[in-house]
C-alpha cells in the first residue's frame, strides 16, 4: 500500500508578528518626540497666523479686545497698493536672482569638481558666501556700491568706463540691480554647493567612455552630465525659489541706505514693517499668510514637475 502524502499546515509564528508590532511601537515613540517639536516649532505658529489674520490687533488704536473682522483684512490686502508693489517686487527678485544664483553656481561647481591648480581656490571661494550671515553681506556690498567711498566706483573710474562716479543706491535702476548682484553673489554658492555634491556622484567612467568615443567637453557636460545632474538642480531649484520669495535681510540692509524704497521693498520687508514699525499685528498676520501661499504655490508647482518628469 501506497502511503498518500498529506499536507499538514504550519502553525502561524506568532512571535515574528508580535516582534513586527513591538517595531511598529517602538518607532512610534521614537519618532513621537520629533513630531511633537515640529508641531510646536512650525505647525503651531502657522495656525496662530492663520487665526490673527481674522482679528483687528494693532496697537495704535485704542484698545478693543482684539475684534474679529472676518476677511476684512484680506479685503484691505487686495485693495492696497503698497501690497501689490511689494508682491511685484519679490516675484521680479525672484526670476533674476535664481536665474543668476543658477548661471554663477554651476560654473562654479565645475572650477570646484575639475581637477586643476585652482580647484582649492574654487572651493574656498565656493563656501565664502555661504557661511557669511545675509545682513552682513548686505552690509558690505551697501558700502561697496557707495557713491563716495564704494570700491566699484573707484574700479569703473579708474577703468574709464565711467567719468563721475555713480549713485548706485540713489539711482532706481541701479539700486535694483545693485540689490540683484548682492543676492546672486550670496546665493549661488549654495547652489554650487547643491551641484558639486551631484557632481560627485556622477561615475567618471561615463565622461571618460564618451571621451573615448570623440565627445568634446561641451558635448560630454550637456548629454550626460546635465542629466543626470538633474535630481540636484531639481532641489537647488525648489530651495532657491522659496528663499527667494521670503527673501528679507538684504533688501531690508539695501532699503536702509537707499532713498528708492517702493523698488527694493520685497513682501518680507512690508510685513516686518507692518508689524514691529507700524504695530499692526492683525493685517501683518494677512499677509504672512498671503506669502505663505506664494511659496506654497512655488512648491506646488515643482511637485507637479518632478512628477511629471518622472512619469515620462
Amino acid at each position: 500500500m501506497t502511503q498518500k502524502n498529506i499536507a499538514v499546515p504550519l502553525p502561524r509564528r506568532k512571535g515574528r508578528n508580535r516582534g513586527e508590532a513591538s517595531e511598529g511601537q517602538l518607532a512610534f515613540w521614537l519618532l513621537l518626540p520629533a513630531a511633537l517639536l515640529l508641531c510646536g516649532v512650525l505647525l503651531f505658529p502657522m495656525v496662530t497666523t492663520i487665526r490673527d489674520s481674522f482679528f483687528f490687533n494693532k496697537l495704535t488704536e485704542p484698545f478693543n479686545g482684539q475684534p474679529f473682522v472676518g476677511l476684512k483684512n484680506y479685503a484691505q490686502m487686495f485693495a492696497d497698493p503698497r501690497f501689490g508693489t511689494s508682491l511685484r517686487n519679490t516675484l521680479f527678485f525672484a526670476v533674476l536672482t535664481v536665474g543668476g544664483s543658477f548661471l554663477i553656481g554651476i560654473p562654479m561647481a565645475l572650477a570646484a569638481h575639475t581637477p586643476s591648480k585652482v580647484r582649492g581656490l574654487a572651493r574656498v571661494a565656493l563656501l565664502l558666501p555661504w557661511a557669511m550671515p545675509p545682513v552682513m553681506t548686505g552690509l558690505i556690498f551697501a558700502w561697496l556700491f557707495n557713491a563716495q567711498y564704494g570700491v566699484f566706483n573707484d574700479i569703473i573710474v579708474r577703468l574709464g568706463i565711467v567719468q563721475e562716479p555713480l549713485l548706485w543706491l540713489s539711482t532706481p535702476g541701479l539700486a535694483v540691480l545693485a540689490m540683484v548682484v548682492t543676492i546672486v553673489w550670496k546665493t549661488s554658492s549654495f547652489v554650487a554647493l547643491i551641484v558639486l555634491g551631484g557632481l560627485q556622484g556622477i561615475p567618471r567612467e561615463l565622461t571618460e567612455a564618451s571621451e573615448v568615443d570623440g565627445a568634446s567637453r561641451v558635448q560630454s557636460f550637456f548629454r550626460i552630465i546635465l542629466p543626470l545632474l538633474a535630481p540636484s538642480l531639481a532641489v537647488a531649484f525648489i530651495f532657491r525659489s522659496i528663499s527667494a520669495v521670503q527673501v528679507f535681510d538684504i533688501p531690508y540692509t539695501f532699503i536702509q541706505q537707499a532713498p528708492a524704497q517702493g523698488l527694493l521693498e520685497t513682501l518680507g520687508v512690508y510685513i516686518y514693517r507692518t508689524s514691529i514699525e507700524f504695530l499692526d499685528f492683525g493685517y501683518a498676520a494677512t499677509l504672512s499668510v498671503a506669502l505663505f501661499a506664494v511659496s506654497l504655490a512655488v512648491t506646488a508647482v515643482y511637485v507637479r514637475f518632478v512628477r511629471d518628469g518622472a512619469s515620462t
